[in-house]
């Protein structure tokens, strides 16, 4: 089975400014940090970097085995529908409908489990039980709506305690991976099925904004101590 990874960077974000290529640990960016995993876990035919930027293009080119898809500023911005922008990605990507694909964000730095991840995503296809494979943490609050109304619990003589709570996870971002049509099918990075493949808190932060990132960035300091918690 073929399996490609993509990763998908933009020339300048919003919340974060230049938060793809401004230091992140070790003298290195969020996108070297991404571009070194996915070389390093030995697990992908071929790694493509989606971009509009040419900090990433001069980055990627110290490396083998990675290459880069222009994209056009229109798929670059935060106005056109994240749908339209991965249909785009993916069909740029030179591979045949039958490749599987990994997206891969540089918002998630502490995320790193690659190889295992993709023997799962090929155990589970082949099997059948599954399309697909989403990085995934468990969530053990009681949550609430905006209307104050329980989500995964009950109140009064029904409270659970949180051990009993019913299981829900939130998707964190670290890893996607699908067949390239069913992504074009779905337009979304997500397949029909996928496998929800469990993360640890360490590996489930997400980078949306200056506190995640600073955070990210003493968890990533810190992870001999953290990582096996």
């Amino acid at each position: 089975m073929r399996v490609v990874a993509v990763i998908p960077v933009k020339d300048k974000s919003e919340r974060v400014e230049s938060k793809n290529f401004k230091n992140f640990a070790d003298e290195l960016s969020l996108f070297e940090i991404k571009l070194q995993h996915l070389i390093n876990s030995k697990c992908f035919d071929k790694i493509y970097i989606s971009t509009n930027s040419d900090r990433a293009k001069k980055i990627a080119s110290n490396y083998d085995n990675v290459f880069i898809i222009e994209r056009d500023n229109h798929f670059c911005n935060n106005i056109t529908s994240w749908s339209d922008v991965i249909h785009e990605v993916i069909s740029s990507i030179p591979e045949i409908e039958d490749t599987s694909i990994a997206w891969c964000h540089t918002t998630s730095p502490l995320f790193n489990n690659y190889k295992e991840a993709v023997e799962k995503y090929k155990s589970v296809t082949k099997k059948g039980t599954h399309n697909g494979l989403t990085t995934v943490s468990t969530l053990g609050e009681f949550i609430i709506s905006e209307k104050a109304r329980p989500v995964n619990y009950h109140w009064g003589v029904w409270h659970e305690y949180s051990q009993n709570l019913d299981k829900l996870f939130s998707i964190t971002g670290g890893l996607f991976i699908a067949k390239k049509s069913e992504m074009l099918k779905n337009r979304y990075v997500c397949s029909t099925k996928p496998y929800l493949f469990k993360v640890s808190d360490y590996e489930a932060i997400d980078i949306d904004n200056i506190y995640d990132f600073r955070i990210a960035q003493l968890m990533y300091e810190n992870k001999s101590k953290l990582e096996n918690l």
